[in-house]
Protein backbone atom coordinates (compact mmCIF):
# COMPACT_ATOMS: atom_id res chain seq x y z
CA UNK A 1 0.00 0.00 0.00
CA UNK A 2 3.18 2.47 0.80
CA UNK A 3 4.22 1.92 -1.97
CA UNK A 4 1.14 2.46 -4.12
CA UNK A 5 1.00 6.07 -2.24
CA UNK A 6 4.07 6.95 -3.05
CA UNK A 7 3.96 6.39 -7.11
CA UNK A 8 0.52 8.06 -6.63
CA UNK A 9 2.49 11.07 -5.13
CA UNK A 10 5.29 10.73 -7.73
CA UNK A 11 3.24 10.81 -10.56
CA UNK A 12 0.71 13.91 -8.96
CA UNK A 13 4.47 15.72 -9.06
CA UNK A 14 5.30 14.82 -12.50
CA UNK A 15 2.20 15.96 -13.47
CA UNK A 16 1.95 18.90 -11.85
CA UNK A 17 5.63 19.60 -13.10
CA UNK A 18 4.56 19.24 -16.88
CA UNK A 19 1.55 21.43 -16.27
CA UNK A 20 4.05 24.28 -15.62
CA UNK A 21 6.07 24.16 -17.60
CA UNK A 22 3.62 23.88 -20.35
CA UNK A 23 2.16 26.78 -18.62
CA UNK A 24 5.72 28.64 -18.60
CA UNK A 25 6.00 27.71 -22.46
CA UNK A 26 2.48 29.67 -23.51
CA UNK A 27 3.24 32.89 -20.63
CA UNK A 28 6.85 32.72 -23.20
CA UNK A 29 4.71 32.71 -26.33
CA UNK A 30 2.20 35.62 -25.08
CA UNK A 31 5.82 37.52 -24.09
CA UNK A 32 7.00 37.39 -27.53
CA UNK A 33 9.04 34.51 -27.24
CA UNK A 34 10.18 32.69 -30.54
CA UNK A 35 8.98 29.18 -31.53
CA UNK A 36 11.35 26.57 -32.45
CA UNK A 37 9.67 23.99 -34.59
CA UNK A 38 11.30 20.45 -36.12
CA UNK A 39 10.83 16.84 -36.70
CA UNK A 40 10.75 14.76 -33.94
CA UNK A 41 10.99 11.03 -34.62
CA UNK A 42 8.18 8.82 -33.82
CA UNK A 43 10.15 6.66 -31.71
CA UNK A 44 11.52 9.18 -29.20
CA UNK A 45 9.30 9.48 -26.46
CA UNK A 46 9.59 13.78 -26.14
CA UNK A 47 7.27 16.25 -25.47
CA UNK A 48 9.00 19.88 -26.57
CA UNK A 49 6.63 21.92 -24.72
CA UNK A 50 7.89 20.59 -21.35
CA UNK A 51 11.01 20.00 -22.18
CA UNK A 52 13.76 21.54 -19.64
CA UNK A 53 16.13 22.21 -22.74
CA UNK A 54 14.66 25.32 -24.30
CA UNK A 55 14.00 27.15 -20.77
CA UNK A 56 17.46 25.79 -19.90
CA UNK A 57 18.72 27.57 -23.77
CA UNK A 58 16.88 30.50 -22.86
CA UNK A 59 18.48 31.17 -19.52
CA UNK A 60 22.16 30.53 -20.91
CA UNK A 61 21.60 32.86 -24.58
CA UNK A 62 18.92 35.45 -23.00
CA UNK A 63 17.03 34.56 -25.83
CA UNK A 64 13.12 33.37 -25.50
CA UNK A 65 12.74 30.15 -27.29
CA UNK A 66 10.00 27.45 -26.92
CA UNK A 67 9.87 24.65 -28.81
CA UNK A 68 6.88 22.55 -30.80
CA UNK A 69 7.62 19.19 -32.44
CA UNK A 70 6.20 17.76 -35.44
CA UNK A 71 5.88 13.97 -35.26
CA UNK A 72 5.39 11.64 -38.59
CA UNK A 73 7.44 12.36 -41.84
CA UNK A 74 4.09 13.36 -43.71
CA UNK A 75 3.10 15.82 -41.27
CA UNK A 76 6.49 17.77 -40.95
CA UNK A 77 6.53 17.34 -44.80
CA UNK A 78 3.02 19.91 -44.68
CA UNK A 79 4.65 22.21 -42.21
CA UNK A 80 7.55 22.58 -44.82
CA UNK A 81 4.99 23.25 -47.34
CA UNK A 82 2.81 25.53 -45.31
CA UNK A 83 6.17 27.49 -44.60
CA UNK A 84 6.47 27.86 -48.12
CA UNK A 85 3.02 29.30 -48.88
CA UNK A 86 3.10 31.48 -45.68
CA UNK A 87 0.48 29.63 -44.12
CA UNK A 88 2.26 27.49 -41.16
CA UNK A 89 3.91 29.75 -38.23
CA UNK A 90 7.60 28.98 -36.84
CA UNK A 91 10.49 31.41 -35.74
CA UNK A 92 12.81 28.73 -36.73
CA UNK A 93 13.14 25.62 -37.51
CA UNK A 94 15.66 23.34 -35.22
CA UNK A 95 16.00 19.79 -35.60
CA UNK A 96 14.91 20.89 -39.09
CA UNK A 97 15.93 17.64 -41.04
CA UNK A 98 16.46 19.60 -44.37
CA UNK A 99 17.42 17.78 -47.43
CA UNK A 100 19.94 20.05 -50.04
CA UNK A 101 16.76 19.81 -52.51
CA UNK A 102 14.33 21.11 -49.31
CA UNK A 103 16.62 23.40 -48.41
CA UNK A 104 17.27 25.24 -51.88
CA UNK A 105 13.25 25.16 -52.09
CA UNK A 106 12.80 26.64 -48.59
CA UNK A 107 15.19 29.55 -49.68
CA UNK A 108 14.29 30.18 -52.88
CA UNK A 109 10.57 30.16 -51.73
CA UNK A 110 11.68 33.19 -49.28
CA UNK A 111 10.33 30.69 -46.70
CA UNK A 112 13.81 30.58 -45.13
CA UNK A 113 16.20 33.03 -45.07
CA UNK A 114 20.15 33.41 -46.02
CA UNK A 115 22.31 32.95 -42.72
CA UNK A 116 25.40 33.91 -44.34
CA UNK A 117 25.01 37.56 -44.02
CA UNK A 118 24.53 37.16 -40.15
CA UNK A 119 27.05 34.79 -39.28
CA UNK A 120 29.93 36.70 -38.69
CA UNK A 121 28.35 39.10 -36.10
CA UNK A 122 26.25 36.67 -34.60
CA UNK A 123 27.67 33.88 -34.06
CA UNK A 124 31.23 33.59 -33.00
CA UNK A 125 31.65 30.49 -31.84
CA UNK A 126 30.46 28.54 -35.57
CA UNK A 127 32.37 31.78 -36.91
CA UNK A 128 35.85 30.27 -35.52
CA UNK A 129 34.68 26.72 -36.21
CA UNK A 130 34.36 27.50 -39.90
CA UNK A 131 37.68 30.01 -40.21
CA UNK A 132 39.03 26.31 -38.97
CA UNK A 133 37.65 24.26 -40.95
CA UNK A 134 37.26 25.78 -43.89
CA UNK A 135 36.29 22.69 -45.84
CA UNK A 136 32.67 22.32 -43.67
CA UNK A 137 31.48 25.66 -44.82
CA UNK A 138 31.80 24.51 -48.56
CA UNK A 139 29.81 21.54 -47.22
CA UNK A 140 27.41 23.71 -45.63
CA UNK A 141 26.92 26.93 -48.16
CA UNK A 142 25.10 26.50 -51.64
CA UNK A 143 26.86 26.65 -55.05
CA UNK A 144 26.31 30.61 -54.72
CA UNK A 145 27.28 30.89 -51.30
CA UNK A 146 23.67 31.45 -49.63
CA UNK A 147 23.97 29.57 -46.07
CA UNK A 148 20.19 27.84 -45.57
CA UNK A 149 20.73 25.85 -42.34
CA UNK A 150 23.57 25.18 -39.69
CA UNK A 151 25.12 21.79 -39.22
CA UNK A 152 25.85 19.59 -36.80
CA UNK A 153 29.80 19.27 -36.42
CA UNK A 154 31.24 16.06 -35.05
CA UNK A 155 34.94 15.58 -35.45
CA UNK A 156 35.07 12.07 -33.61
CA UNK A 157 32.09 10.73 -34.67
CA UNK A 158 31.74 7.00 -34.58
CA UNK A 159 32.46 4.38 -37.45
CA UNK A 160 30.58 2.00 -38.85
CA UNK A 161 32.63 -1.08 -37.92
CA UNK A 162 32.83 -4.66 -38.88
CA UNK A 163 33.06 -6.46 -35.27
CA UNK A 164 33.91 -10.26 -34.24
CA UNK A 165 32.81 -11.87 -31.49
CA UNK A 166 36.92 -11.86 -29.89
CA UNK A 167 35.13 -14.18 -26.75
CA UNK A 168 34.29 -16.74 -28.92
CA UNK A 169 37.41 -16.94 -30.58
CA UNK A 170 38.88 -17.22 -27.27
CA UNK A 171 36.79 -19.89 -26.44
CA UNK A 172 37.74 -21.85 -29.48
CA UNK A 173 41.53 -20.92 -29.21
CA UNK A 174 41.79 -19.11 -32.00
CA UNK A 175 43.73 -16.06 -33.02
CA UNK A 176 41.80 -12.36 -34.67
CA UNK A 177 41.43 -13.71 -38.10
CA UNK A 178 44.65 -11.55 -40.30
CA UNK A 179 42.92 -12.97 -43.83
CA UNK A 180 39.65 -13.92 -45.55
CA UNK A 181 40.70 -17.24 -45.50
CA UNK A 182 41.38 -16.94 -41.79
CA UNK A 183 38.12 -15.26 -40.93
CA UNK A 184 36.15 -17.87 -42.92
CA UNK A 185 37.76 -20.54 -40.88
CA UNK A 186 37.13 -19.04 -37.56
CA UNK A 187 33.36 -18.10 -38.75
CA UNK A 188 33.10 -21.22 -39.91
CA UNK A 189 33.99 -22.66 -36.19
CA UNK A 190 31.42 -20.65 -34.77
CA UNK A 191 28.41 -22.80 -36.12
CA UNK A 192 27.13 -25.66 -34.32
CA UNK A 193 28.69 -24.38 -31.29
CA UNK A 194 26.55 -23.34 -27.98
CA UNK A 195 29.33 -20.43 -27.55
CA UNK A 196 26.49 -18.16 -25.71
CA UNK A 197 26.09 -20.91 -23.52
CA UNK A 198 22.00 -21.18 -23.26
CA UNK A 199 21.77 -24.53 -24.85
CA UNK A 200 20.24 -23.66 -27.83
CA UNK A 201 21.48 -23.61 -31.29
CA UNK A 202 21.27 -19.76 -31.92
CA UNK A 203 24.23 -18.80 -32.75
CA UNK A 204 24.92 -17.22 -36.48
CA UNK A 205 28.59 -16.80 -37.86
CA UNK A 206 28.39 -13.93 -39.86
CA UNK A 207 25.32 -12.04 -38.82
CA UNK A 208 24.80 -9.80 -41.59
CA UNK A 209 21.34 -8.93 -42.81
CA UNK A 210 21.00 -7.05 -46.23
CA UNK A 211 23.63 -6.00 -48.54
CA UNK A 212 23.83 -2.62 -47.15
CA UNK A 213 25.60 -4.75 -44.05
CA UNK A 214 27.46 -6.81 -46.30
CA UNK A 215 28.86 -4.14 -48.56
CA UNK A 216 31.05 -3.06 -45.17
CA UNK A 217 33.08 -6.32 -46.21
CA UNK A 218 34.14 -4.44 -49.23
CA UNK A 219 37.57 -3.02 -47.89
CA UNK A 220 38.59 -6.81 -47.05
CA UNK A 221 38.95 -6.60 -50.85
CA UNK A 222 40.42 -3.50 -51.71
CA UNK A 223 37.16 -1.28 -52.66
CA UNK A 224 36.11 0.92 -50.66
CA UNK A 225 32.72 2.41 -51.94
CA UNK A 226 29.49 4.21 -51.07
CA UNK A 227 25.52 4.04 -50.95
CA UNK A 228 25.99 5.10 -54.59
CA UNK A 229 28.53 2.21 -55.39
CA UNK A 230 30.73 4.95 -56.39
CA UNK A 231 34.38 3.28 -55.11
CA UNK A 232 37.67 5.57 -54.54
CA UNK A 233 40.62 3.73 -55.80
CA UNK A 234 43.96 4.56 -54.03
CA UNK A 235 45.19 6.47 -56.85
CA UNK A 236 42.16 9.15 -55.66
CA UNK A 237 40.57 8.19 -59.22
CA UNK A 238 36.61 7.08 -58.68
CA UNK A 239 34.90 3.75 -60.10
CA UNK A 240 31.45 2.08 -60.60
CA UNK A 241 32.34 -0.64 -57.84
CA UNK A 242 30.44 -3.56 -59.46
CA UNK A 243 32.75 -3.16 -62.69
CA UNK A 244 35.54 -3.50 -60.53
CA UNK A 245 37.09 -7.10 -60.64
CA UNK A 246 37.27 -7.69 -56.83
CA UNK A 247 33.42 -7.04 -56.22
CA UNK A 248 32.83 -10.10 -57.93
CA UNK A 249 35.44 -11.78 -55.59
CA UNK A 250 33.36 -10.16 -53.11
CA UNK A 251 29.77 -11.89 -54.12
CA UNK A 252 32.04 -15.20 -54.16
CA UNK A 253 32.89 -14.72 -50.72
CA UNK A 254 29.58 -14.08 -49.62
CA UNK A 255 28.41 -16.90 -51.80
CA UNK A 256 30.79 -19.32 -49.99
CA UNK A 257 29.49 -18.09 -47.04
CA UNK A 258 25.70 -18.56 -47.16
CA UNK A 259 26.33 -22.32 -48.89
CA UNK A 260 28.49 -23.02 -45.92
CA UNK A 261 25.63 -21.63 -43.00
CA UNK A 262 27.93 -19.03 -42.08
CA UNK A 263 25.46 -16.29 -43.88
CA UNK A 264 21.77 -16.97 -42.46
CA UNK A 265 19.53 -18.84 -44.56
CA UNK A 266 17.02 -15.07 -44.03
CA UNK A 267 20.33 -13.19 -44.86
CA UNK A 268 18.63 -11.18 -47.71
CA UNK A 269 14.78 -11.56 -46.12
CA UNK A 270 15.20 -11.38 -42.22
CA UNK A 271 16.44 -9.96 -39.11
CA UNK A 272 18.74 -9.69 -36.88
CA UNK A 273 19.20 -13.10 -34.30
CA UNK A 274 19.02 -10.75 -31.28
CA UNK A 275 15.78 -9.10 -32.83
CA UNK A 276 14.65 -12.67 -33.44
CA UNK A 277 14.69 -14.23 -30.49
CA UNK A 278 13.26 -10.92 -28.49
CA UNK A 279 12.55 -7.22 -28.35
CA UNK A 280 14.78 -6.77 -25.54
CA UNK A 281 18.64 -7.21 -26.88
CA UNK A 282 19.34 -7.32 -22.82
CA UNK A 283 17.64 -10.56 -21.58
CA UNK A 284 18.91 -12.67 -25.08
CA UNK A 285 22.50 -13.79 -24.88
CA UNK A 286 24.98 -12.63 -27.92
CA UNK A 287 24.23 -14.63 -31.01
CA UNK A 288 26.50 -12.88 -33.51
CA UNK A 289 30.04 -13.78 -34.47
CA UNK A 290 30.51 -11.47 -36.70
CA UNK A 291 27.69 -7.82 -36.87
CA UNK A 292 28.07 -4.71 -38.64
CA UNK A 293 27.12 -1.31 -36.80
CA UNK A 294 28.53 1.88 -35.16
CA UNK A 295 28.20 -0.12 -31.90
CA UNK A 296 27.97 -3.60 -30.48
CA UNK A 297 24.97 -2.09 -28.31
CA UNK A 298 22.80 -2.57 -31.17
CA UNK A 299 22.58 -5.98 -31.30
CA UNK A 300 24.12 -7.69 -28.05
CA UNK A 301 23.45 -7.04 -24.42
CA UNK A 302 25.52 -4.34 -22.81
CA UNK A 303 27.65 -6.89 -20.47
CA UNK A 304 28.64 -8.40 -23.80
CA UNK A 305 30.16 -5.47 -25.73
CA UNK A 306 33.34 -5.45 -24.89
CA UNK A 307 33.70 -9.25 -26.19
CA UNK A 308 33.81 -7.63 -29.80
CA UNK A 309 36.45 -5.78 -31.46
CA UNK A 310 36.95 -4.48 -34.86
CA UNK A 311 37.88 -6.55 -37.73
CA UNK A 312 40.24 -5.01 -40.18
CA UNK A 313 41.56 -6.96 -42.49
CA UNK A 314 44.19 -5.34 -45.26
CA UNK A 315 43.34 -5.31 -49.07
CA UNK A 316 44.83 -6.86 -51.36
CA UNK A 317 47.75 -4.25 -51.70
CA UNK A 318 48.51 -5.03 -48.12
CA UNK A 319 47.01 -1.88 -47.04
CA UNK A 320 44.23 -1.27 -44.01
CA UNK A 321 41.91 1.10 -45.37
CA UNK A 322 37.97 2.01 -44.24
CA UNK A 323 35.06 3.81 -45.30
CA UNK A 324 33.69 6.83 -43.41
CA UNK A 325 30.15 7.04 -44.19
CA UNK A 326 29.02 10.13 -41.52
CA UNK A 327 31.68 12.40 -42.13
CA UNK A 328 32.19 15.18 -39.62
CA UNK A 329 29.26 17.77 -40.88
CA UNK A 330 25.56 17.08 -41.08
CA UNK A 331 23.51 20.21 -42.92
CA UNK A 332 19.94 20.93 -42.63
CA UNK A 333 19.89 20.89 -38.82
CA UNK A 334 18.78 24.82 -38.10
CA UNK A 335 16.89 27.55 -40.28
CA UNK A 336 15.36 30.68 -39.65
CA UNK A 337 12.49 31.25 -41.28
CA UNK A 338 10.78 34.70 -42.96
CA UNK A 339 8.78 35.19 -40.37
CA UNK A 340 11.31 35.56 -37.76
CA UNK A 341 11.57 39.52 -36.33
CA UNK A 342 14.83 39.03 -34.64
CA UNK A 343 16.86 36.16 -37.26
CA UNK A 344 20.18 37.95 -35.38
CA UNK A 345 19.31 37.03 -31.85
CA UNK A 346 17.92 33.61 -32.89
CA UNK A 347 21.40 32.77 -34.43
CA UNK A 348 22.87 34.30 -31.03
CA UNK A 349 20.50 31.01 -29.49
CA UNK A 350 21.69 28.63 -32.15
CA UNK A 351 25.47 29.66 -31.70
CA UNK A 352 26.12 28.69 -27.99
CA UNK A 353 25.30 25.00 -29.24
CA UNK A 354 28.60 25.24 -30.70
CA UNK A 355 30.30 25.73 -27.50
CA UNK A 356 30.56 23.04 -25.45
CA UNK A 357 28.06 24.49 -22.37
CA UNK A 358 25.34 24.66 -24.86
CA UNK A 359 26.12 21.59 -26.23
CA UNK A 360 26.20 19.69 -23.27
CA UNK A 361 22.78 20.92 -22.20
CA UNK A 362 21.24 18.66 -25.08
CA UNK A 363 23.51 16.39 -24.66
CA UNK A 364 24.08 15.45 -21.02
CA UNK A 365 21.33 18.70 -19.37
CA UNK A 366 22.51 20.23 -16.26
CA UNK A 367 25.59 18.86 -13.65
CA UNK A 368 23.89 17.80 -10.54
CA UNK A 369 20.68 17.63 -12.11
CA UNK A 370 20.93 15.35 -14.62
CA UNK A 371 24.45 14.11 -14.34
CA UNK A 372 27.38 14.40 -11.88
CA UNK A 373 30.80 13.54 -11.66
CA UNK A 374 32.24 10.67 -9.50
CA UNK A 375 35.34 10.18 -7.67
CA UNK A 376 37.16 8.72 -10.58
CA UNK A 377 36.79 11.59 -12.84
CA UNK A 378 34.22 10.07 -14.74
CA UNK A 379 30.50 11.20 -15.46
CA UNK A 380 27.19 9.27 -15.46
CA UNK A 381 23.48 10.27 -15.46
CA UNK A 382 22.07 10.99 -12.41
CA UNK A 383 19.24 7.95 -11.93
CA UNK A 384 17.63 6.19 -9.56
CA UNK A 385 14.27 3.61 -9.12
CA UNK A 386 11.95 6.35 -10.61
CA UNK A 387 14.26 8.32 -13.25
CA UNK A 388 15.90 6.28 -15.53
CA UNK A 389 18.13 7.42 -18.37
CA UNK A 390 15.25 7.42 -20.78
CA UNK A 391 13.62 9.57 -18.03
CA UNK A 392 16.23 12.04 -18.45
CA UNK A 393 16.77 12.36 -22.38
CA UNK A 394 12.62 12.23 -22.35
CA UNK A 395 12.89 15.64 -20.12
CA UNK A 396 15.86 17.12 -20.30
CA UNK A 397 17.81 16.31 -23.21
CA UNK A 398 17.99 16.89 -27.19
CA UNK A 399 20.66 14.86 -28.89
CA UNK A 400 18.60 11.62 -29.43
CA UNK A 401 16.24 11.29 -32.74
CA UNK A 402 17.03 13.59 -35.30
CA UNK A 403 19.98 15.46 -35.13
CA UNK A 404 19.96 18.48 -33.82
CA UNK A 405 22.73 21.65 -34.46
CA UNK A 406 25.69 22.10 -33.14
CA UNK A 407 29.28 21.00 -31.94
CA UNK A 408 29.12 17.25 -30.10
CA UNK A 409 31.50 17.79 -26.81
CA UNK A 410 34.01 14.98 -27.61
CA UNK A 411 35.87 15.33 -24.37
CA UNK A 412 33.02 14.94 -22.28
CA UNK A 413 31.15 12.43 -24.15
CA UNK A 414 34.70 9.97 -24.34
CA UNK A 415 34.64 10.01 -20.12
CA UNK A 416 31.67 9.08 -19.37
CA UNK A 417 31.67 6.69 -16.40
CA UNK A 418 30.95 3.54 -19.08
CA UNK A 419 34.12 1.32 -19.51
CA UNK A 420 32.03 -0.24 -22.76
CA UNK A 421 31.01 3.45 -24.49
CA UNK A 422 34.69 4.62 -23.83
CA UNK A 423 35.75 1.35 -25.22
CA UNK A 424 33.26 1.26 -28.37
CA UNK A 425 34.41 4.75 -28.75
CA UNK A 426 38.12 4.14 -28.28
CA UNK A 427 38.11 1.44 -31.66
CA UNK A 428 36.14 3.59 -33.68
CA UNK A 429 39.04 6.68 -33.09
CA UNK A 430 41.68 3.98 -33.67
CA UNK A 431 40.40 3.19 -37.07
CA UNK A 432 39.38 6.71 -37.83
CA UNK A 433 43.21 7.58 -39.57
CA UNK A 434 42.43 4.73 -42.15
CA UNK A 435 38.96 5.90 -42.91
CA UNK A 436 37.99 8.06 -46.30
CA UNK A 437 34.81 9.72 -47.67
CA UNK A 438 34.00 8.17 -51.18
CA UNK A 439 32.30 11.65 -52.81
CA UNK A 440 32.13 14.54 -50.86
CA UNK A 441 28.33 15.49 -49.42
CA UNK A 442 26.71 17.93 -51.75
CA UNK A 443 29.68 17.36 -54.19
CA UNK A 444 26.96 17.69 -57.26
CA UNK A 445 24.61 20.73 -57.94
CA UNK A 446 20.79 20.84 -57.64
CA UNK A 447 20.27 19.69 -61.10
CA UNK A 448 23.09 17.11 -61.22
CA UNK A 449 21.97 16.03 -57.74
CA UNK A 450 18.01 15.41 -59.27
CA UNK A 451 19.94 13.18 -61.99
CA UNK A 452 22.00 11.37 -59.69
CA UNK A 453 19.40 10.42 -57.03
CA UNK A 454 16.84 9.29 -60.06
CA UNK A 455 19.75 6.77 -60.94
CA UNK A 456 21.14 5.68 -57.86
CA UNK A 457 17.17 4.44 -57.12
CA UNK A 458 17.46 2.12 -60.07
CA UNK A 459 20.74 1.14 -60.07
CA UNK A 460 20.87 0.44 -55.92
CA UNK A 461 17.88 -1.85 -56.63
CA UNK A 462 19.77 -4.24 -59.41
CA UNK A 463 23.23 -4.30 -57.48
CA UNK A 464 21.26 -5.45 -54.26
CA UNK A 465 18.96 -7.71 -56.01
CA UNK A 466 21.58 -8.88 -58.32
CA UNK A 467 24.33 -9.61 -55.23
CA UNK A 468 21.08 -11.34 -53.30
CA UNK A 469 20.75 -13.83 -56.43
CA UNK A 470 23.97 -14.60 -57.39
CA UNK A 471 24.27 -15.17 -52.94
CA UNK A 472 21.44 -17.39 -52.51
CA UNK A 473 21.93 -19.12 -55.82
CA UNK A 474 18.74 -18.17 -57.29
CA UNK A 475 20.98 -16.95 -60.54
CA UNK A 476 24.20 -19.06 -61.08
CA UNK A 477 26.97 -16.86 -60.73
CA UNK A 478 28.81 -17.50 -63.92
CA UNK A 479 30.92 -15.29 -66.56
CA UNK A 480 27.38 -15.36 -69.03
CA UNK A 481 24.87 -13.94 -66.10
CA UNK A 482 27.53 -11.70 -64.28
CA UNK A 483 28.21 -9.89 -67.33
CA UNK A 484 24.52 -9.71 -68.17
CA UNK A 485 24.44 -8.07 -64.77
CA UNK A 486 26.93 -5.64 -65.33
CA UNK A 487 24.87 -5.00 -68.52
CA UNK A 488 21.78 -4.23 -66.97
CA UNK A 489 23.54 -2.13 -64.81
CA UNK A 490 25.16 -0.11 -67.20
CA UNK A 491 21.87 -0.34 -69.27
CA UNK A 492 20.54 1.46 -66.43
CA UNK A 493 23.15 4.83 -65.78
CA UNK A 494 26.25 3.53 -63.72
CA UNK A 495 28.41 5.07 -66.51
CA UNK A 496 26.47 8.55 -66.68
CA UNK A 497 26.09 8.17 -62.60
CA UNK A 498 30.06 7.72 -62.28
CA UNK A 499 30.96 10.37 -64.63
CA UNK A 500 29.20 13.27 -62.69
CA UNK A 501 30.98 12.56 -59.72
CA UNK A 502 34.21 12.84 -61.84
CA UNK A 503 33.70 15.56 -62.92
CA UNK A 504 32.93 17.12 -59.31
CA UNK A 505 36.05 15.62 -57.91
CA UNK A 506 37.62 17.31 -61.18
CA UNK A 507 36.09 20.87 -60.43
CA UNK A 508 37.64 20.47 -56.54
Amino acid sequence: MKKWILAALMLALCLTGAMALAENAEQADASGAMKATGFETETVDRMWETSLFFPRMSELTGVEMTGVGVRGEAEYAALLDGLMQGTADADVLFKANLTREQEIALIDSGAIIDLAPLMAENMPNLTALLDAHPEWREIIALDDGRIASLPALNEEERLVLVWINKAWLDELGLAMPTNLDELTAALAAMRGRDLNKNGKNDEIAADLMGVFEMRWLLPYFGVVADDWNIARMTDGSLAFAPDLPEYRAFIEQLKGWYDAGILSESAFTGIHSTQAVSTDKDETPACSGLLVSLTPFTHVPADAVMDYAPLLLAGPDGSVRWRDMLGEVWTGCFAVTAKCEDPAAALRWADALYAEEGALLGFAGLEGVDYEYGENGYWLYKTDSWRTINTIRTESLMYTGTTMPGITPGAFMRSIDSEADRYVLEQSLAVRPMSEMVTQPYALGREEQKRANALAAELTELVDEGIGRFVTGEKELNDENYQAWLDSLHAAGSGELLTMFEQAQNAL
